[in-house]
């Protein structure tokens, strides 16, 4: 997938999800005590629904522009059936981001803790589900509405339909797959 000369180690999935779940073991020693469990499953949402900005904004600007990003992803979209790999510096340098960054922007309160705990469990469903529409006929109509979509990025137009997990932020920014009386 990637250039040997640019990063050295490229997990396949499962193999890929080690390092945001080590991210995971990190938070649930560093979560703070007497913190509420309302505001904890809040906090948690909110990371959650950040993840899926995140990954837009990723998959949208860094993996179909930025290289080195952008050449790993165009074989990712050639070989679509091959298994699905993750740099192991980028999912590093991700999960300190997603670590370090509520921590330094909340002054290191202890909100930070479950918000970067969202961060991380929707990078571990992402990978899951990205996994997913690749390998087998979802079951369920979301994973089957996220395949449909997810092929159209992959076969028919790879500027729109960006969202892994949901498609709300391509309706918000103007990529989502037209309708098919467009199309």
């Amino acid at each position: 997938m990637a250039d040997p000369r640019l990063v050295r180690v490229a997990w396949a999935y499962p193999a890929s999800l080690v390092v945001p779940v080590a991210g995971l073991g990190v938070l649930m020693l560093a979560w703070p005590a007497g913190f509420g469990v309302g505001w904890a499953m809040l906090m948690g949402l909110a990371g959650l629904v950040g993840w899926t900005l995140i990954e837009y904004l990723l998959h949208r600007f860094m993996l179909h522009r930025v290289e080195p990003f952008r050449a790993w992803h165009v074989e990712h979209h050639r070989r679509a059936a091959d298994p699905i790999r993750v740099p192991l510096s980028f999912s590093i340098a991700l999960v300190l981001s997603m670590i370090g960054l509520p921590a330094v922007l909340s002054g290191f309160n202890g909100w930070a803790v479950p918000f970067a705990m969202g961060l991380l469990i929707g990078n571990v469903l992402q990978e899951s589900v990205h996994e997913r529409l690749h390998r087998r006929e979802p079951g369920s109509r979301w994973l089957v509405s996220l395949r449909a979509l997810h092929g159209y990025h992959h076969f028919q137009d790879e500027q729109r339909a960006y969202g892994t997990l949901t498609g709300v932020w391509d309706r918000c920014f103007g990529t989502a797959r037209p309708p098919a009386s467009e199309r």
